[in-house]
């Protein structure tokens, strides 16, 4: 179908807008942080708290998100979006605020370092890290360790599903549920969508490159399975996974094969197509109507898995 009049709208008012590489690394983060306003307005939520947690190379930040002040709650530990070098607790508040409404559970939400300063696969080993912290202090929080799951949108999608890996691996922490949204899975940029849905949708494949060149030190790198888990040569015994993809997503064809091979390798696994949307729309509830939906859809999905 054609691109949803919402999401159209968003196009309309970005266009001649200078691209992140064209911008200074400061403004390019600030512009990130500023796409929380499109989320819509901050839901009240019973706690915010933030921590800081030891990391693998020092002090690392959580924001923990509850929505009673009951204790017990499940979890969830959020990946925000940004190609591993823009993106911050801040740009994506507004979510996780919604996001712990919707499922009932506490959403911790992840600061992991940034590139070009930390290159890969910094941001992998503090996703770790901090899911392996949760596992063992979920009760500090007010939380259960043995109804936990794990989200996030973009390269935080692709965090999600490589932190279920690395726990799934090390024996744990045990995951009840994995949500993908729009997830990066394959740093290659070479399946058919990079040419497809490359140019006009909001993220390019200019972007894209970008975003790369800032993260790796070296083009051997983008075959890992830590940055690619498209890549990983087993992806059996993963937690049952939800895949968000909007319709026209330069990476839809790297979704889509990553789909199968976790319905190949015996995963539990939805993917669910949004059809008109754009990447970015999770994130624009506030503006596009199919950003709600997805955060409704993602939460029944959760609120399932922690009955299991």
């Amino acid at each position: 179908m054609p691109v949803h009049p919402q999401a159209q709208r968003f196009l309309d008012q970005m266009e001649g807008a200078p691209p992140p590489y064209e911008m200074k690394l400061a403004d390019a983060r600030a512009m990130m942080e500023g796409f929380n306003a499109l989320a819509g307005k901050p839901e009240p939520v019973a706690r915010v708290e933030d921590r800081e947690i030891p990391g693998p190379a020092g002090p690392l930040r959580i924001r923990a998100y509850a929505p009673s002040l009951e204790v017990g709650l499940p979890m969830i530990v959020y990946y925000h979006a940004g190609g591993y070098v823009i993106g911050s607790l801040d740009s994506h508040d507004s979510v996780c605020r919604s996001l712990t409404n919707a499922t009932g559970a506490i959403v911790v939400a992840v600061d992991f370092r940034l590139a070009p300063e930390n290159k890969f696969p910094a941001a992998v080993e503090d996703a770790f890290a901090a899911l392996q912290w949760v596992g063992r202090h979920a009760a500090e929080l007010g939380g259960d360790p043995t109804r936990l799951a794990v989200a996030g949108d973009s390269v935080g999608g692709g965090l999600s599903t490589i932190v279920s890996i690395m726990a799934r691996d090390a024996g744990g922490p045990p995951l009840r549920f994995v949500v993908m949204v729009y997830p990066d899975v394959d740093f290659a940029f070479d399946s058919p969508s990079w040419t497809e849905y490359g140019h006009g949708y909001f993220v390019t494949v200019e972007i894209g490159e970008w975003l790369r060149e800032n993260y790796f030190t070296s083009p051997s790198e983008w075959s890992d399975w830590r940055a690619s888990p498209l890549r990983c040569p087993d992806l059996s015994g993963l937690p049952p996974t939800l895949i968000i993809c909007p319709e026209y997503n330069l990476a839809r064809s790297d979704m889509e094969a990553y789909a199968r091979r976790l319905q190949e390798a015996g995963v539990p696994t939805a993917f669910s197509l949004y059809e008109g949307m754009i990447m970015g729309f999770w994130c624009m509830a506030g503006s596009i109507d199919a950003g709600r939906a997805a955060i409704e859809e993602a939460a029944k999905a959760l609120r399932i898995a922690y009955q299991a």
